[in-house]
């Protein structure tokens, strides 16, 4: 039976006992208030009998308990899509997707630089013009000071950059590149068309720097390798890259690949919960995914890697195929972490309507 009728019943048989009362102080004879007494007699059996029936006014709050359970269930285990992070690391070696063409300015400087599988090689002042549809031109600049004017990188490129005491090697691959190099004091120029064979291999001293301009046309499934030698500090900053790893392949023979780690340490921070900084050990195999928006830096010296990454991200993975986990936190973290307006009341409206519809259901 519903609580409505229930009410209805204890209303009109409270009325009948208030009637009687007064009757009976009123001086009235008891013989007279049979019919009002019948009448309270009928109301309590008919709520007795109603109370011991089954009733299913707990169906609706125990529905809206459970779909209020299954939200909050929800919201803890989806992942948000982007989540702001700050990283710092340092590392040997760095693999990133490029997101839109990146021009590098001044990066490197050394005495010795290599360039392998390029398409043309061009130097009109130092007598070199070098095409090789193939993509297998090379080019060596030894002695003097010599300096990485700008390399830019289109779209979709995907790079490796390698680093130890000795050397930084930056490969390329998937999308056309350009760049120029200038060269100044006692240098030595050597290039050729392809492995083996050397088409210039002159020695200069140049008192005003000469510029030499190389570029890749048509990449091949090799990637193109920049190698700089003895480098001097060096900085890249502000690419923009689909996803960012700390991971390379290493081939230990025929068929056999496994992903090793340059990472030496580091930290990550997200920004959008209260989780603690997590310390990143030497060996973690890292990957940042989905980082269009976010800053990234890296700085060279002494063989070391320095990386920052700050802002927003996809998620972080940790760990190779067997072991890896995904970190990113999920929405009901982020909502409470952030402490927004809508999380509060929400909260708080969900909270009083399950108590309302439990205690109008228990009570009537």
């Amino acid at each position: 039976m519903k609580a409505h009728f229930r009410r209805v019943l204890r209303l009109k048989r409270d009325e009948q006992i208030e009637k009687a009362v007064g009757e009976i102080v009123a001086g009235n004879d008891a013989a007279d208030l049979k019919s009002e007494l019948a009448r309270i007699d009928t109301y309590s059996t008919l709520l007795s009998v109603s109370e011991a029936l089954p009733t299913r006014e707990w169906v609706w709050p125990a529905v809206l308990t459970c779909v209020c359970v299954a939200v909050v269930g929800i919201l803890w285990s989806l992942r948000v899509s982007h989540t702001d992070v700050s990283l710092a690391l340092d590392t040997t070696s760095l693999q990133a997707n490029i997101a839109e063409t990146w021009r590098i300015e001044n990066a490197f400087r050394s005495p010795l630089m290599h360039f392998e599988r390029l398409t043309t090689i061009s130097a009109p002042n130092l007598g070199i013009s070098i095409e090789q549809s193939s993509g297998d031109a090379w080019l060596e600049l030894e002695g003097g000071q010599i300096a990485l004017q700008n390399l830019e990188l289109k779209d979709k490129t995907t790079i490796e950059i390698l680093s130890d005491e000795n050397e930084v090697d930056l490969f390329a691959s998937r999308a056309p590149l350009s760049g120029r190099v200038s060269v100044l004091g006692k240098v030595t120029v050597t290039a050729g068309p392809r492995f083996g064979e050397v088409a210039t291999h002159h020695s200069f001293n140049i008192d005003i720097p000469e510029t030499i301009e190389f570029a890749v046309i048509d990449p091949k499934g090799v990637p193109t390798q920049l190698s700089v030698h003895a480098p001097a500090k060096w900085s890249l900053s502000k690419p923009r890259c689909s996803e960012i790893s700390f991971a390379r392949e290493e081939v230990s023979g025929a068929a056999q690949h496994a992903l090793t780690s340059g990472l030496t340490s580091g930290t990550i921070r997200f920004n959008d919960t209260s989780w603690p900084v997590l310390d990143l050990r030497e060996g973690d195999l890292l990957r940042v995914n989905r980082t269009d928006s976010a800053r990234i830096e890296a700085h060279g010296d002494r063989g070391l890697m320095h990386v920052t990454l700050t802002g927003a991200v996809g998620s972080v993975t940790v760990g190779d195929s067997e072991t890896r986990k995904e970190l990113a936190p999920s929405y009901l973290e982020y909502l409470y972490n952030r402490k927004s307006l809508a999380f509060v009341w929400g909260a708080i409206v969900f909270l009083w309507g399950l108590i309302w519809r439990m205690s109008k259901a228990m009570f009537g």
